[in-house]
């Protein structure tokens, strides 16, 4: 069993990844010169719980 597992990966999974790495970058790893910072922001982000933010005296 465990070789033909093997060998469905070798002769499926293998080709696609590297036929997806030859089309693009999948983790955006080129530099850009005119970039001035790698980090990227999501919109909105996760919601705050209540009462976050607030002081207690």
């Amino acid at each position: 069993m465990s070789v033909l597992v093997t060998v469905v990966y070798a002769l499926l999974v293998v080709p696609v990844g590297l036929v997806v790495r030859l089309v693009r970058d999948p983790l955006r790893r080129t530099p850009d010169p005119a970039a001035d910072t790698y980090w990227t922001y999501e919109e909105g982000g996760p919601p705050r719980p209540p009462g976050a933010g607030r002081r207690r005296a």
